[in-house]
């Protein structure tokens, strides 16, 4: 699952195959009014709770299976997804109340379980104390542990860059550019010269075996 957006349509869509009535409105804090017949039967709130007119019976229990059938579909995070989550402070946040798990240079990871979605995930950063009334702000939501983690790593300056990678055919070009500079470049000294055949022999050696035609050998058939 990547947004609240997905699982509602997910969700009501199975809700009216089950023969119940749903009126979307998604504004405010509400995000739909499910009727059974003409009667109202519960509220869906936009952070992931039901709020039922009446409770119990088997209309209860359809509407419950519907929402785990939407929650298995997408695969929501239904697992504890980090350990002593309930010895951890509480922050509160204009969705509700959340678990901060990490905090590194001012960017906050908060976790949460919703009734609907499972586990909702929020990266945000924090303000500096007396400077605005507003604790956190620029909040980024996810439903996946994986990439909330990834956000707040990268968000907090902790992710380290992945290296540069070339593909197959670019490595040969760049092998080609080389030998053709030590070709055309007549003022080029043999040191550079040598450095530069360093260079092509590391990455002839990064490529695969087995090539119909080696980056070495292109350089002497071109000398």
């Amino acid at each position: 699952m990547k947004t609240r957006k997905e699982f509602f349509e997910e969700f009501f869509v199975r809700l009216t195959g089950t023969g119940f009535r749903v009126e979307s409105i998604m504004e405010s804090d509400i995000a739909a009014e499910v009727y059974d017949e003409s009667s109202l039967f519960c509220v869906v709130t936009q952070d992931g709770e039901l709020v039922f007119e009446t409770y119990g019976g088997e209309k209860v229990r359809a509407l419950e299976q519907a929402a785990e059938e939407t929650r298995t579909g997408l695969s929501c995070c239904m697992q504890p997804p980090f350990a002593d989550m309930d010895r951890t402070e509480t922050v509160l946040l204009t969705g509700g109340s959340y678990i901060k798990v990490f905090e590194s240079a001012g960017v906050v990871l908060l976790c949460r379980r919703t009734t609907l979605f499972g586990y909702e995930f929020v990266t945000c950063q924090k303000a500096m104390p007396k400077h605005n009334t507003k604790r956190f702000y620029r909040e980024h939501f996810f439903y996946d542990p994986v990439l909330a983690q990834d956000d707040f790593l990268e968000r907090s300056g902790l992710k380290i860059p992945a290296p540069l990678s070339f593909s197959h055919d670019e490595l040969r070009a760049l092998v080609s550019c080389c030998a053709r500079c030590v070709m055309l470049d007549n003022e080029m000294d043999s040191g550079q010269e040598s450095r530069i055949r360093e260079l092509m022999a590391r990455i002839e050696e990064s490529l695969p075996g087995q090539l119909d035609l080696s980056p070495r050998h292109y350089f002497q058939n071109e000398m």
